[in-house]
């Protein structure tokens, strides 16, 4: 059909959509996006740096929508749509916690490992401290080790003699008397008889001397222990000096005035003292006479008196007389009267006077 002269056609008008009828405004995507990233760096801008890291998580997320908005890949992988539902704004804040938890699950990874770092760093010094320690301290250890070895091996060595002195191995199964003249071995060993038995280490000449003091005739003695068994006693005797009477009779005494027994066969010619007592300032003077002169002459001689400390005569059994004098220079009035006992005639009466010894005097009876 012909259209009419004039008449012009008349363009439908576009028809509105739901939302121009309903008096709502389309809604921008990118624009909601833009806005909500603007919003969120200005929080980030005033919180805690450490948002920083999920801020760029929104940025990727925004870029990944915008890209779908444009319909472009732009070279780069889709991004998955969030499956939850909601708006965008909620997807973007349940992103952003996500993120959150991931950031602290991260630092909670570098504190951990940190952690384990500084306690292996504390170990690694612990071990280079005691390292230290020793090696400064070596010259001590070794120093406290020896000496505690050295204690106990003193004290293991201290236990075996301890138990070997006090063992039966080591007692005293035998005294053996030397050094005896006129005295009897036996007599010893008889008054050591309780000893036998005895720790040969506990015997002590302390105790030897308290059972020998008995015995009058020693004079001194040595005590020789010999392992394991033995034990050696050194006898000197008392030498007889003079006879002088006693209680029951005469006795010997030696020069000290000890008295060693009756008179026998051995000290029958021995000297008589005449008037001196045992212990008197004249039994002092004659005994020097008796130490100093020789055997030979005090078995010459008959009896010795001292009427004075300084009058002291000797009568020999010859009949002759010697004039001692005084207790000075004994020794050699000694020897003087030995040489003139060699030149006299033992059968003539003669006085010899060796009151000066070096003018002695030879007269007449």
């Amino acid at each position: 059909m012909r259209r009419p002269d004039g008449f012009e056609p008349v363009e439908p008008e576009p028809r509105a959509t739901e939302a121009e009828e309903a008096g709502e405004r389309p809604v921008d995507l990118a624009e909601l996006v833009r806005a909500r990233r603007e919003a969120l760096e200005r929080e980030a801008a005033e919180a805690v740096p450490q948002r920083r890291w999920a801020l760029s998580a929104y940025g990727d997320l925004d870029e990944g929508e915008a890209a779908d908005a444009d319909g472009t890949d732009a070279g780069t992988a889709p991004v998955e749509p969030l499956v939850e539902g909601g708006s965008h704004a909620q997807r973007v804040d349940r992103a952003w916690r996500e993120a959150e938890r991931e950031q602290r699950r991260a630092e909670r990874a570098e504190a951990r490992e940190a952690a384990r770092a500084a306690r292996a760093a504390k170990r690694a010094r612990v071990r280079r401290e005691r390292a230290e320690v020793r090696r400064f301290t070596a010259a001590r250890r070794r120093q406290l080790r020896t000496a505690l070895l050295a204690v106990g091996g003193l004290a293991v060595a201290l236990a075996a003699l301890v138990g070997l002195v006090w063992s039966p191995l080591m007692s005293v199964r035998e005294v053996r008397v030397e050094g005896t003249e006129r005295l009897g071995a036996a007599a010893v060993q008889q008054a050591l008889a309780d000893s036998m038995g005895q720790p040969i280490a506990t015997v002590t000449e302390e105790g030897v001397a308290a059972r020998l003091r008995s015995i009058p005739q020693i004079e001194s003695f040595r005590v020789d222990i010999v392992p394991p068994s033995t034990v050696i006693v050194r006898i000197v005797e008392r030498e007889p000096a003079a006879i002088v009477p006693g209680d029951a009779g005469e006795v010997v005494i030696d020069a000290a005035g000890v008295v060693l027994g009756g008179v026998d066969e051995s000290t029958a010619a021995l000297p008589r003292l005449d008037g001196v007592a045992v212990g008197t300032e004249e039994f002092e003077a004659a005994a020097t006479v008796l130490v100093s002169v020789p055997r030979s002459v005090l078995e010459a001689t008959a009896t010795i008196a001292a009427p004075t400390p300084s009058d002291i005569q000797l009568s020999l059994h010859s009949g002759q007389t010697v004039l001692w004098g005084g207790a000075d220079e004994s020794q050699l009035k000694a020897d003087v009267l030995a040489a003139l006992l060699e030149t006299q005639d033992p059968a003539l009466a003669v006085i010899l006077d060796v009151s000066a010894p070096e003018t002695p005097v030879v007269r007449g009876s």
